[in-house]
């Protein structure tokens, strides 16, 4: 009787094993399939993702230089002091907001800045499994992600200028000292002397100091490493209509973030045929059916290259569609 009571119960949990086995095989093949599904839909979009990793550079890219020039501001200001360089006051005050600047930049992870929301979009953008037959890609990642750790210490580090710098910290020991002489406080609080003899704090803030400037430069270093990388791909993103398009949109950011006029970088990535960039740029508009900034496009191409016959075709055919447009829109 035992024995077949105990084969019962055993054939019951094999087969709840089965069950559960297949369960649980099913749920993967689903989560495969949505991944799947999520990298096929980016893999489509692609294009569109690395135009906006580049206009989120820009902008990003801007922001640091405001955040470099309130640095700057601070360290004059201060004459040197580097233990109130980053002292935080209130808005009505005239010290530097590098902290409001620095923690508007990263974010948190519930509540993600712009240079976290980056760095994230470019782990998708140009993943590690593609770091081998990428290496730009792979450089540009590793730059990103260099910046973001960078910030994420400068930020700590400013935290601590914040909290432990003189000017706050003896703030906090005049207060601590008011309030057990009142009687207010049954907290025992050790005098600045026997502090002094205990911490060398004034050194710890210094030292934190040095490394604040020294990672202000660093993360300017390698903001502006990440550009010329990116200036350095391009020759290898000239399918990509979306961002030849932006370039163009962006003509003045170009200018002031790589040296170069939108011409001169034409130049280059086409092989010396600078009007190619602005059949892509005009084809882009095409496709978008915005025509009358096709038509620009077109024109800057034959101000380069009278012969370019898609420039001429393409003139033709767009003047020609924006008289019928312009007629039937009056008609109507």
């Amino acid at each position: 009787m035992f024995d077949e009571r105990a084969m019962h119960t055993a054939k019951k949990n094999v087969s709840s094993a089965r069950g559960e086995g297949t369960k649980i095989d099913y749920q993967q093949y689903r989560q495969g399939r949505q991944r799947q599904q999520r990298n096929n839909w980016f893999d489509r979009q692609r294009n569109f993702f690395i135009r906006q990793f580049f206009a989120d550079f820009f902008t990003l890219t801007y922001s640091f230089q405001k955040l470099y020039q309130s640095y700057c501001d601070c360290r004059s200001s201060a004459m040197g002091s580097s233990c109130y360089l980053l002292h935080h006051q209130d808005a009505d005050a005239t010290h530097c907001k590098i902290w409001d600047q620095l923690n508007w930049m990263i974010g948190e992870k519930n509540n993600k800045g712009p240079l976290w929301n980056l760095r994230e979009l470019c782990h998708r953008v140009w993943s590690q499994g593609e770091h081998r037959e990428n290496v730009e890609g792979s450089l540009v990642d590793w730059l990103i992600g260099s910046i973001f750790h960078e910030a994420i210490r400068l930020r700590e580090d400013v935290n601590i200028l914040n909290n432990y710098g003189n000017a706050t910290f003896k703030n906090r020991q005049m207060t601590a000292n008011r309030l057990h002489r009142a009687g207010g406080s049954q907290a025992h609080h050790l005098p600045a002397s026997r502090l002094a003899k205990i911490m060398d704090r004034k050194n710890l803030v210094k030292r934190v100091a040095v490394d604040v400037m020294q990672q202000m430069e660093q993360l300017a270093f390698l903001f502006g490493q990440a550009n010329n990388m990116l200036r350095t791909m391009l020759p290898g993103l000239v399918e990509n209509l979306l961002l030849i398009r932006f370039l163009v949109e962006q003509e003045d950011v170009v200018e002031d973030l790589w040296g170069e006029g939108l011409v001169d970088v034409f130049t280059d990535i086409y092989s010396g045929t600078p009007a190619l960039g602005f059949c892509a740029a005009g084809k882009s508009y095409m496709s978008g059916q915005w025509y009358t900034r096709a038509l620009v496009m077109y024109k800057r191409a034959l101000a380069f290259d009278e012969g370019c016959d898609e420039a001429k075709r393409k003139v033709d055919e767009l003047q020609l569609l924006i008289e019928k447009s312009s007629a039937f829109l009056g008609a109507a």
